[in-house]
Parts: C-alpha cells; structure tokens; sequence
C-alpha cells in the first residue's frame, strides 16, 4: 500500500514555548520504520513546515490510506480539518487518527465523518496490521485497540480484545528518511537541529494533570541498550531523550550509560527530562552520565515551590527533593530548567512566594504553565463542572478555563511578572547579546524571531484578548494545597482510557 503519514500543526502557538521546541515527528518515525518492512510505501509530511497544500502532497504521494497523528489536544481540530481535506479530495482514501491525545480522548473525534478508524493502540502494531487488513478487504472488526464509526458521528470499540504492551527489545530503530527535509528546521531553545531519540516509554507515577501514566497503565518499559547506542550514534549533534522517567531503572540506567560511554560519540547538547527524586538518588549515575555531552540539561516537572502544592498535584515528592536535586544537577555540571504551575487559585501570596523561592535557588531557566485539566486525564473528568471553556485552542496550559481567585486582570499581571523573572526576558535576567553569543552565526536570525516573539508571554494584554468569558466564581476556604485541590486517585473516576496510543511526537 501507499501510506502517508502526517504530523499536523497546532491550532495556536501564540504563548508558551511552541516556537523553542520543534522537534521530529519520533512516533511516525516509528510507524515508518514498522510498516516499510512489510512492503509499503511510505511518505511523511510534517505540516508544521510544509509548503505544499494538502491536496498537492496527496496528488504527489497518491495514498491508499492516511494515518494522522494527533500528540496533543491541541492539534485535534487541525487533524480533523486535514482528514476532512483528504476525504474532500479522494472519499475512496482510508483515514485513520492516532496519536498521544486521541488515544487518550477519542470524545474529540465525534461527530466527524472523515475519520475511518480512531488507532488507540501502539501504533507500531497496529498501524502494519490496519493496512493489511484495509488492502485485503478484512473487516476491522477483528482488530484490537481500534474504534470504528457506528454511523450516528460516534465511534464505538471492536469486541478483540487489546495484547499486550510492546516488547521495545525488539523494536526497529526510527525511520528518518521522511523527515530528512525537515531536519534543520528542528529546534530545542538556541539549539538547531536537533534530534530526538526514545530509550524508554511509560511513567509509574500518577501526577494528577498528566495522561502518560493512564495510557500505559502505569507500565515503564526500556529499548535494549544495544538499540539505543546505535540509535544514537545515528542522530545528530543537539539530541533530546524525550523519555519522561530519566535514570528511572538504576540498574538498567548504568547498563545504559556504560554501553553509550563504549562510543566513541558525544553530543553537543544532550537534554533529558525526569524527576527531582531520582536525581536525588541516583547522584552517581548522574555523574557516570555526564560526559556523554558538552552540554547537558535536566528538565525537571518543579510543578509548586511547596510541599502542599506538590501533594495536591498527586507528585509523590517533597519540596526538600526539589531543593537537593537542583543542588546534585549543578555541582555535577548538569544545566538545570524545568517548568512551575501555576493555579488559578493563587493569591498574591502564593505568586510572591513562588517568586521567592525562583529567587533564592536562582532558577531563572524556567517556564511557567496554568494548572489545565487535559483531556484524558482522571482530573479533566473531575474538574468537567467547573469548566468554562471547551474551546481545544485553548488547552496550551496558558489560557483560563474557569475564573481565578484574583480578578482576571491581576491574576495576569502576576503571571506576566513570573515570565519576567526568568531568562526569557531579554531586558531582565538575561539581555538579547547574551544570547546571540552563545549560537552560531547562521541561527541568530531564528533565535532573534523566536525571542522577540516570546517577549508577547510578558504582557497580560495579550492574555486578556484571548481571554474567554468565564462564570462568577463563589470563593471557597483553601484546601491543604495550591487551590485546594483534593488529590484524585486511580480509583475515583470510571477507567475509560486505553491501555497505549499511537504516537506521534
């Protein structure tokens, strides 16, 4: 068959970071490399880059079947638009949507009759088996992990029961051919182009906000370390391990990191995201792992400046991990960044204490998100009443959807000055010379476009404009955390989710 594959754009990008981090499509590299051994042809179009319209790429490629994969909520109105574009231009191509949020919300797929299938499986699996059965005219009905249209704009699941997770051991190495074209418009911050690789998948823990967890039951499971080294001797100088558990498993960890040390390869930047805890106690692996790169970040979930706000975040941690394990990451040589939420329920206090706590563990190279209830997530099912607002573009984790605490229009003062303390802020912790010194001279015109574009995170104007109108909130007494939030467990909303996805990074 004739596969293409594509990796739509997100709906906004005007706050956040979207514009630092544009990173390869890694799912769909997986896919490809899945589905070309079984004969197919496979073409990739990302279409954060692309040029060329959808009904050019599809003139070009001329598929049997599109496989659109959706990583976040907020690609999901685009992805819809792109499967109505194709079925606009050819009815007879198959259409299947995959991906992070789809498989972890497929609600968001009702009521579209372009989609043919909704994959909420491992892709890697499912996506080889769904071609050959579409090209041999089997009924899919066989299939697991798959939801098929009932024919009133719902999508029901199929009555086979879904396998087991993925043997990763045994997984081909990403397929980068599709996104050769693309490769140097990748980024992450002043780093370009960048890589991506995956050594492991899955998270253990049950952070509250978060959907990794739910997708894959709480699973955490590892590439052979042979695999991984190959993979990445493959990959370019500036890389991003995009595992969330970094240095998780200490004895597959070490393992790991003495098969990588055994190449004679080493990266310019390497940057791996985990917790404050395993930092903690895994100080020499850290150590074992430093000189795999000249530069080497840890993006740590910092997610509250107190132990309250931690608990009621579902965490597992304590503040005083988050102080040590800043501590450990420097004193080894480790850049150290990462990322505080911040509740809608903050007062004034509560911003001038986080401001503080930034202030005295000097933690400028951070950014900050709005506690938001992700679709998927056992918390989005909790908060569902007191949602005002179901509009996907603004699920960016930098919109109100219900009221805050203050008036609005503090509430984004405070936000703004929390964005003007960190090193974004080209008047404040870090001047634009500063950067431009660090990056070569072909880059300074993107950095330069990306920094300026950054600076609109400093002005709670261009919040408010964006800003959809929200019910009067009755204040109630604060709880044991930020918001007052009760802690949601594993048991106390009905399990819909499934048990893996189709990923798309």
């Amino acid at each position: 068959m004739r596969i293409l594959l594509l990796r739509p754009s997100q709906e906004t990008s005007q706050f956040g970071l979207a514009p630092f981090f544009q990173t390869e499509p890694l799912g769909l590299l997986y896919l490809s490399a899945a589905l070309r051994p079984e004969g197919h042809s496979v073409t990739l179009a990302d279409m954060r880059f692309e040029r060329r319209s959808i009904p050019e790429i599809l003139r070009e490629s001329q598929p049997d079947l599109v496989a659109i994969s959706c990583l976040h909520i907020l690609e999901a109105t685009t992805s819809l638009r792109l499967a109505d574009q194709i079925k606009a231009h050819n009815p007879r191509i198959f259409v299947a949507l995959g991906g992070h949020a789809i498989s972890a919300y497929p609600k968001a797929v009702d009521l579209n009759r372009s989609v043919d299938a909704i994959c909420i499986g491992e892709g890697e699996a499912l996506l080889p088996a769904l071609c050959d059965a579409v090209a041999n005219g089997r009924a899919l009905d066989t299939l697991p992990s798959l939801l098929l249209p009932k024919g009133d704009g719902h999508f029901q699941a199929t009555t086979a029961k879904p396998g087991r997770f993925l043997d990763l051991s045994e997984m081909p190495l990403p397929d980068r051919s599709g996104v050769a074209r693309y490769q140097k418009r990748y980024a992450c911050l002043n780093y370009m182009p960048m890589w991506t690789m995956e050594t492991a998948r899955g998270c253990s823990y049950r952070c509250n906000f978060c959907s990794v967890w739910q997708l894959y039951k709480r699973t955490y499971r590892c590439h052979a370390p042979e695999q991984v080294r190959a993979d990445f001797e493959a990959t370019g100088r500036n890389l991003f391990m995009v595992d969330d558990l970094f240095w998780a498993e200490r004895e597959r960890s070490e393992e790991l990191g003495r098969t990588l040390l055994r190449s004679n390869e080493r990266k310019n930047l390497l940057l791996v995201q985990t917790r404050a805890d395993l930092v903690t106690e895994n100080a020499d692996l850290l150590k074992l792992w430093r000189p795999l790169a000249k530069s080497f970040d840890i993006f740590f979930g910092l997610e509250s400046h107190t132990s309250p706000g931690l608990n009621s975040l579902v965490k597992d941690a304590d503040i005083n991990k988050t102080v040590e394990a800043v501590r450990i990451a420097r004193e080894l040589g480790f850049g150290v960044t990462g990322n505080f939420i911040i509740d809608p329920d903050f007062t004034e206090e509560d911003f001038q204490r986080l401001w503080d706590f930034i202030d005295e563990h000097q933690l400028y190279r951070v950014g900050f998100t709005i506690l938001t209830p992700l679709p998927g997530t056992y918390y989005f099912e909790k908060s569902k009443k007191k949602i005002d607002v179901f509009d996907w573009s603004h699920y960016d984790l930098h919109h109100l959807l219900w009221q805050p605490r203050l008036p609005v229009e503090r509430f984004w003062e405070l936000y703004c000055e929390s964005w003007r303390r960190s090193v974004l802020n080209i008047a404040g912790k870090k001047k634009w010379w500063q950067w431009l010194s660090q990056v070569r001279v072909r880059d300074i015109p993107r950095l330069a476009q990306i920094l300026a574009r950054t600076q609109t995170l400093m002005d709670p104007q261009a919040y408010l404009k964006e800003t959809t109108l929200l019910r009067p909130r009755v204040i109630v007494p604060r709880g044991s955390g930020p918001g007052g939030l009760t802690p949601v467990s594993e048991s106390s909303t009905d399990e819909t989710v499934s048990s893996g996805t189709m990923r798309g990074a």
